[in-house]
């Protein structure tokens, strides 16, 4: 760049990614600087990436961590956050961040000029519970500060969905304070995209993050009440740790059930997508649990499978609801419920024009509602606002 960046954009996730994280990354960090003309994205790293990267109007620094405590390597990114904001203070109008780790340093180093985004799309005082356990109790309160004081600092507040702003309205958010722009798909015709040569005939698909609250478990449990249909595969176009993985491929294992799984692990969007628009059924089965029901979420896997056509079972939860309709655009089932979810897939599978109508008008939702040109629109208005531009 021959000037310093007038916007930056921090985000404590490896970017890019094979997870829906760095899809939101990309998107939202894209929409800021296509507005501002450049931009500074901070973010996680690996080996296999660069420390420093440019990219047409955006420069890409990256925190490569050896630290494997998840905290200590939050701190090293706030440190990391801090630095390049205090060399950049004078020259920054808009600064985003998706997280404390970013959010506070950012608060900190800033001139009283530049204007503060955050954009929430999950509390740690809430999510981190659901993957560690013993965190004791007075950790999650400071943890709660930081999130609090983020809260009242920033300028303005973006979240994907109703659930998350009223929880932010009940931690004391003024509601004007916080916009809700839903997660998006990019939007391509599925008649283009060619079948995977190695698909098998009859399919459902699960795409995502391999988290406890996503509700593998049930799903794999639902595979044994299927055993009657030994044509019908499972595939899981996932990406998580390694110890959750193998984990999850001992249960499988246990259930019996591990011949009817094909593991497609950190694909692509690309490489994705011809999955996602010719499975039978795409599969969302999120527990009922304070990560999904206090906090909420806004699934990529239901809208990008919305957008291709492709019939949706999903966990009955608001957070989804907000999203489709049952047995109109999507189908519902009761959350944590193995028999349920097999019911729900037997009869999807078995009226093959039901599964056809749901997809057309899904994709049709999709198409006017729930695109990332959508939300691009919803957030440039945001920085408008908070820029006083028309």
């Amino acid at each position: 760049m021959s000037k310093l960046p007038g916007c930056i954009y921090t985000a404590f996730d490896t970017y890019p990614a094979p997870k829906g994280a760095a899809v939101h990354i990309r998107e939202f960090a894209g929409t800021l600087f296509d507005l501002m003309g450049d931009g500074l994205l901070l973010a996680l790293g690996s080996p296999d990436l660069p420390a420093w990267q440019f990219e047409p109007g955006c420069e890409i620094r990256r925190l490569v961590s050896q630290e494997t405590n998840f905290i200590k390597r939050a701190a090293e990114f706030s440190e990391f956050v801090h630095f390049h904001a205090s060399l950049l203070k004078d020259s920054l109008k808009i600064a985003h961040f998706r997280d404390p780790w970013g959010g506070l340093p950012l608060l900190d180093a800033l001139s009283p000029k530049c204007k503060t985004l955050y954009e929430v799309n999950a509390l740690p005082s809430i999510e981190l519970p659901t993957r560690f356990t013993g965190i004791p109790a007075s950790f999650l309160d400071r943890i709660r500060a930081g999130e609090n004081e983020c809260l009242e600092r920033a300028d303005a507040i973006v979240c994907p969905s109703q659930v998350i702003k009223n929880c932010l309205i009940g931690l004391g958010v003024k509601p004007e304070k916080i916009s809700v722009i839903r997660n998006g798909a990019q939007i391509v015709d599925p008649a283009t995209i060619a079948r995977p040569a190695d698909a098998p005939d009859t399919y459902m698909i699960y795409v995502g993050a391999v988290q406890s609250w996503q509700g593998i478990e049930t799903l794999f449990r639902a595979m044994t009440l299927l055993a009657d249909l030994p044509g019908l595969q499972l595939v899981l176009c996932v990406s998580g740790s390694k110890a959750r993985l193998k984990f999850l491929r001992r249960f499988a294992e246990r259930l019996q059930i591990e011949n009817r799984l094909i593991w497609n692990l950190k694909f692509n969007q690309n490489e994705l997508l011809p999955w996602l628009a010719h499975a039978d059924l795409s599969l969302a089965p999120l527990t009922e649990c304070p990560r999904n029901i206090q906090q909420g979420c806004c699934p990529l896997k239901i809208i990008e499978s919305m957008a291709l056509g492709t019939t949706v079972i999903a966990s009955d939860l608001p957070v989804v609801r907000e999203l489709m309709q049952h047995n109109e655009t999507g189908w519902l089932v009761r959350p944590d419920r193995p028999s349920e979810l097999a019911r729900a897939i037997r009869i999807l599978l078995a009226h093959h024009a039901d599964r056809l109508r749901i997809g057309a008008a899904a994709r049709e939702t999709a198409v006017r509602d729930l695109s990332w040109h959508n939300a691009a629109e919803a957030l440039q208005n945001v920085y408008r606002r908070l820029l006083k531009e028309p």
